[in-house]
């Protein structure tokens, strides 16, 4: 059993934390709330939008060029679906009643996903201890790529900034048809430290999702006409584009060279308070325009997402500005990327533990 998560308590922090809460409170409270409405319309868009293109591929079952084009769209649609729709919902955002944004999650399992799971996942893991090694479920499926720099090495580490080329685009491939399997069935997945126990109907929605998404997505066109190897193109096709867009985005925010990886004490004490790791661990990206407010749900803005996970995100770009004040005022690291300059630290993130593997090793050769 691993030692829990403590941060170090300081209690200049805590007072910094609740003024700041009231700041961005006021500012908040003048908003227009017809945003939610509108973020309401961008969900019931975003899931119909989904469906027409579903079928459209369908009945263009045998005009292969624009068949693959549909399921390309599919595969940004579905990004957006998580960006806008299934992330808000887990943080009750959607709607007002919990049991609304529980029943939205299941256009998730119907995405191929798992939002019992990933739902975990987030809100217990990657918010409370995100870039520390062992705890942040989002970097747990870096698998073979060396995210931490405190993190064992391997001989495959050295090449790691030329795989990930080729790793990458594979991202949701291996999020649909890997992950969510291990985390229900692997003991020493970093979730398992905060969910002991996953009732039996858990995983009856496991597989019959996963099953039925195999189904309508493969299995349907097959059934209509269309060949066996067009059908799995399709499919791969549409999670290799799906995978490209989504890490394009969720890259941005945390792993990358500018950010630090905190590491606990052999007792779990983190060397700062909490307030304090969300600045040096956390980038907002440079960006506010239609496609980043209605089809990346404000994603961009995500250390107001992680002090005040609570605040919806259509509020985020004013919150954020009262946030980007009060650190410059007050000392703290608040970093703004524009989207290239975050995924290029992220590269430069990949290449230096690369390159450390390279001299690790070679030391070692030297050694023996």
């Amino acid at each position: 059993m691993s030692v829990d998560i403590t941060f170090k308590q300081n209690s200049t922090d805590n007072k910094h934390y609740r003024i700041l809460k009231k700041k961005v409170d006021a500012v908040v409270k003048d908003l227009p709330k017809s945003r939610n409405t509108a973020k309401k319309v961008t969900t019931f868009f975003c899931i119909s939008l989904y469906v027409i293109v579903y079928f459209l591929a369908l009945y263009n079952i045998e005009h292969t060029g624009l068949y693959y084009m549909l399921y390309a769209c599919l595969g940004l649609v579905i990004v957006f679906i998580f960006l806008n729709i299934i992330h808000d919902a887990v943080h009750n955002h959607v709607f007002k009643k919990n049991w609304s944004n529980n029943l939205v999650l299941i256009v998730f399992d119907l995405l191929g996903a798992n939002s019992f799971i990933w739902k975990n996942r987030h809100i217990k893991m990657h918010h409370n201890y995100q870039n520390i090694m062992g705890w942040d479920s989002d970097i747990e499926q870096a698998g073979p790529v060396k995210i931490y720099p405190a993190s064992e090495t391997k001989p495959i580490h050295k090449k790691q900034h030329i795989l990930v080329f080729f790793m990458y685009p594979l991202y949701l491939f291996n999020w649909v048809l890997i992950r969510d399997f291990k985390d229900f069935f692997q003991k020493d997945r970093c979730i398992k430290k905060k969910l002991d126990k996953i009732p039996p109907i858990e995983y009856v929605k496991l597989f019959f999702f996963k099953i039925f998404f195999i189904f309508y997505m493969v299995f349907i066109p097959i059934m209509l006409g269309q060949s066996v190897a067009t059908a799995l193109g399709a499919l791969l096709l549409m999670l290799v584009v799906g995978s490209l867009v989504a890490l394009t985005i969720l890259l941005t925010a945390h792993p990358n060279l500018t950010n630090e990886f905190p590491v606990p004490d052999e007792n779990g004490k983190m060397p700062n308070s909490w307030l304090e790791h969300q600045f040096i661990t956390t980038n907002d990206v440079t960006m506010d325009s239609w496609f980043s407010r209605n089809l990346m749900g404000n994603f961009n803005y995500h250390i107001i997402h992680h002090i005040y996970p609570n605040i919806s995100p259509v509020y985020s770009p004013e919150a954020t500005q009262v946030i980007k004040e009060y650190a410059e005022e007050n000392g703290f690291q608040y970093k703004s990327w524009t989207i290239w300059k975050a995924l290029y630290h992220h590269y430069k993130l990949i290449k230096y533990n690369a390159d450390n593997a390279v001299a690790e090793f070679n030391i070692l050769e030297e050694d023996m």
